[in-house]
């Protein structure tokens, strides 16, 4: 049979277009359906998201000085099983810089409502995983479950805080470059993967500037969905949750993780030998396999 030339040209052109999405973290070749990247006008800001798979909804929360390609190594294999989220949060990657102080569980919750999620488990690293304890207690109906990894929630180690303004220091007098080496070299923030380190960096150095202001431009108000620390109210939290941390991270911030475990309902633990603050880029796929096992179950 002939094919038309409006057909070959479509072929063409899907031809061409298939290889870009892939390499973009959009599609897998062979794999899930539905997915699509966009930005979401949406809370008075743009957010640039990405969403691939079927099934219950997961949404990845990225942390401070990085982006959402930080989950690289979790997205297209969890949007096998799972319809998966992973957006840049107000300031970071593709999305706006904040001009007026604002709620990052608002932008959430917005963007779900934007992409008709009614319901999703939130796994959250650092900051992310602060956010996702956050928004479990403004939307406790909108959460099926917790994954909070590495997430220091109200209580910042002195080392993280000392790490944190080195890099502001240095930025400023040497430039972003030089900043990203302070943040993504520090024994616990940084990888422990050595193959992970420049990609990190990379992400970091394109990323730190609107992060810690290193340009001079004003730190905007983020607004807390509380006046009590996170800290004081684990046993509001009642969605099944998992506290992931790695061996390798700060013993302050250890200490912390394992009193989230234990003050949390019916948490669960996951302590990975081999990673630090880091642990989905440290470890992988032993984080994957952990958390799908987890989702998994629920």
């Amino acid at each position: 049979m002939r094919m038309s030339k409006y057909l070959m040209a479509a072929a063409a052109l899907g031809l061409l277009i298939a290889p870009l999405l892939v390499s973009r973290g959009v599609i897998q070749a062979g794999a899930q359906t539905n997915s699509q990247s966009g930005v979401a006008e949406v809370n008075g800001t743009k957010l640039y998201y990405e969403m691939a798979g079927d099934g219950p909804a997961v949404v990845l929360i990225h942390g401070g000085a990085v982006d959402s390609r930080a989950w690289d190594d979790q997205f297209r294999e969890f949007a096998n099983q799972f319809k998966v989220i992973r957006y840049d949060l107000r300031g970071s990657g593709q999305s706006a810089s904040p001009v007026k102080p604002f709620s990052n569980t608002e932008d959430l919750y917005q963007l779900m409502q934007h992409l008709k999620v009614a319901k999703a488990s939130l796994v959250g690293i650092s900051r992310g995983g602060g956010m996702a304890f956050d928004f479990a207690l403004d939307h406790p109906k909108m959460v099926n479950s917790l994954v909070l990894i590495s997430s220091n929630l109200s209580n910042t180690p002195k080392a993280y805080e000392e790490m944190f303004e080195r890099t502001t220091e240095v930025g400023k007098k040497e430039g972003a470059a030089a900043a990203a080496r302070v943040w993504g070299l520090d024994p616990y923030q940084g990888p422990q993967r050595k193959e992970a380190v420049p990609g990190v960096l990379k992400i970091i150095e394109e990323n730190v500037v609107r992060f810690r202001h290193i340009d001079g431009s004003p730190a905007i108000q983020q607004l807390a969905s509380s006046d009590k620390p996170r800290s004081a109210r684990l046993t509001e939290i009642h969605v099944p949750t998992l506290i992931a941390f790695g061996e390798k991270d700060n013993a302050d911030a250890r200490a912390n993780y394992e009193r989230w475990a234990k003050g949390i309902p019916g948490a669960q633990r996951a302590a990975f030998a081999n990673a630090a603050h880091l642990v989905p880029i440290d470890m992988p796929q032993e984080f994957n396999r952990t958390v799908l096992k987890f989702l998994g179950g629920l």
